[in-house]
C-alpha cells in the first residue's frame, strides 16, 4: 500500500516541523518533505497532526503472557540455564496485548523469557502487526537475558533452582560462560567429536560478540555484577531495570554501556526498588548514557510506554530526549537503528499519527503504519483515495 500523511508535524532538529508531508510506498519510508506529489492509494489529511516513528519498547514480555488467562510463557520453572530458549517458539501474536501495543503507538518489541533465571533465553524484535512471529520478526536474537538480584533469588528460595545467594547466582553464570568459551574454542580447532548442545550453541553469537548480554539488574551491586562478568568475558553489554543505574552514571557512561530504564511507574513494592526515581532517566543522559524507556509488560499496562517518557519531562527533562527515548535511542541500543525510530527515507514505513502532541497523554492516536500496513483509531481521520 502506498500512503501520504498530508499536511503533518514531524520532529526534526528537536522540534516539530508544520506543513510536511511523508510517503509511505512498499512498506518503506519513501519521501519526506513538503512538496511530494505522487499518484498514491490513500491520502491521509492530517491537518497539523503530529506524525512520529513508531514507538519503540526495548524489553517486553508481549505475546508470552496471554491477556485474560493464568497463561505463562514466559517463566521455565525447572532448569536454571536456558539460553536456548527462543520467544520465536511461543509468541502469540493474535494475543489482545499485541493489538493494546498497536493501539499505543508501538510498531516494534524486543521479545524476551522472564528474568527468574541467571540465563533465560534469547531475545527476539518483532513488530506488533501479522498474525505469526515468523511474520513480524526483525531480529531472531538480539541479545541473551540474563537476571542478578532479587527476582531470581526469590525463585531459588521457591525451590525452582540451586542458587540462593547473588554469589552463588554469579559464580553459575561465570561458569556457564567459561564452559561456552571452551566449547566454541573447541568447535573452531575442529576437535569436537561429541553432538552438539543446543544451550551452548545459543551462546556462540554472544561469545563471539555479534549479540549483547541483556542484564536484568535493579540495584547497583547486581548492576555492577553484570558489569564485571561483561569485563571478564568481554561482552558487549545492556542494563535493563537499571533502577539505581543512575548511581553508576559515570560508569556507565565511561563503559558506554546503554540503560533500557523501567518500569519506572510501578511502586516501590520491594527493597531493590527503593530508590526509584523519576529522575533517573536525566541523571544517566546527562552523564552521557545511551537510555529507552520500557513498560516491562505485563509488568504494566503496554499503553503506559509514552506515560513513562512524559513523566520523566515532569521531573526535567526535555521533550526532545524524552521522546527519543521511546524511539530512536531504543532502535540504536537494539541495534536496528538503520531500519527503525526516525522519519527518514529509506526506514521501514512505521509510524504513528496523534490528535496532539505524543507526550500529551490527553493526546489519542489516531493511526498507526507498521511496514506500510495501515491501522486506523479515529473515525473522525480524512482518509481519501489518492489519484
Amino acid at each position: 500500500m502506498s500512503i501520504i500523511f498530508n499536511n503533518v508535524r514531524i520532529p526534526m532538529s528537536g522540534t516539530f516541523f508544520p506543513g510536511q508531508k511523508v510517503l509511505v510506498e512498499k512498506g518503506k519510508i519513501a519521501s519526506v518533505g513538503s512538496m511530494i506529489r505522487k499518484n498514491v492509494e490513500k491520502v491521509i489529511e492530517c491537518e497539523q497532526k503530529y506524525l512520529i516513528p513508531g514507538l519503540i519498547d526495548a524489553h517486553s514480555h508481549l505475546g508470552l503472557f496471554e491477556s485474560s488467562t493464568s497463561v505463562d510463557d514466559i517463566h521455565e520453572p525447572f532448569a536454571d540455564i536456558t539460553p536456548h530458549l527462543r520467544p520465536l517458539d511461543g509468541v502469540k501474536m493474535r494475543d489482545r496485548a499485541m493489538e493494546d501495543a498497536r493501539r499505543a503507538g508501538i510498531s516494534t518489541c524486543m521479545v524476551c523469557p522472564g528474568s527468574e533465571r541467571p540465563i533465560s533465553g534469547i531475545c527476539s524484535i518483532l513488530k506488533t502487526n501479522g498474525n505469526s512471529a515468523d511474520v513480524g520478526l526483525i531480529v531472531e536474537q538480539a541479545g541473551v537475558l540474563m537476571s542478578f538480584g532479587e527476582q531470581v533469588k526469590v525463585a531459588a528460595r521457591n525451590g525452582e533452582k540451586s542458587y540462593v545467594t547473588r554469589m552463588g547466582i554469579t559464580a553459575l553464570i561465570r561458569e556457564t560462560l567459561m564452559k561456552a568459551q571452551d566449547y566454541y574454542a573447541a568447535k573452531q580447532s575442529k576437535k569436537m567429536v561429541k553432538d552438539r548442545e543446543i544451550d551452548m550453541e545459543a551462546l556462540i553469537p554472544l561469545i563471539k560478540g555479534e549479540v549483547a548480554m541483556r542484564a536484568c539488574a535493579h540495584r547497583a551491586e547486581d548492576i555492577m555484577a553484570a558489569i564485571r562478568i561483561a569485563d571478564e568475558f568481554k561482552l558487549k553489554l545492556v542494563i535493563e531495570y537499571g533502577t539505581e543505574a543512575h548511581m553508576l552514571a559515570k560508569v556507565l557512561a565511561d563503559k558506554k554501556i546503554p540503560v533500557v530504564l523501567g518500569p519506572t511507574l510501578i511502586p516501590r513494592f520491594r527493597y531493590e526498588l527503593n530508590e526509584k526515581t523519576f529522575e533517573s532517566a536525566k541523571i544517566l543522559m546527562d552523564a552521557g548514557v545511551e537510555v529507552a524507556f520500557t513498560c516491562d509488560y505485563p509488568g504494566l499496562p503496554i499503553e503506559t510506554l509514552r506515560v513513562a517518557a512524559a513523566m520523566s519531562i515532569q521531573y526535567g527533562l526535555d521533550e526532545k530526549r524524552a521522546l527519543a527515548a521511546i524511539t530512536d535511542v531504543p532502535a540504536s541500543i537494539l541495534g536496528v537503528e538503520e531500519r527503525l525510530g526516525k522519519i527518514k527515507k529509506g526506514l521501514d514505513g512505521d509510524l504513528a499519527l496523534f490528535s496532539g502532541h505524543p507526550l500529551d497523554i490527553r493526546s489519542r492516536l489516531e493511526a498507526l503504519v507498521v511496514d506500510g500496513d495501515l491501522f486506523v483509531f479515529s473515525d473522525e481521520l480524512k482518509i481519501e483515495s489518492g489519484s
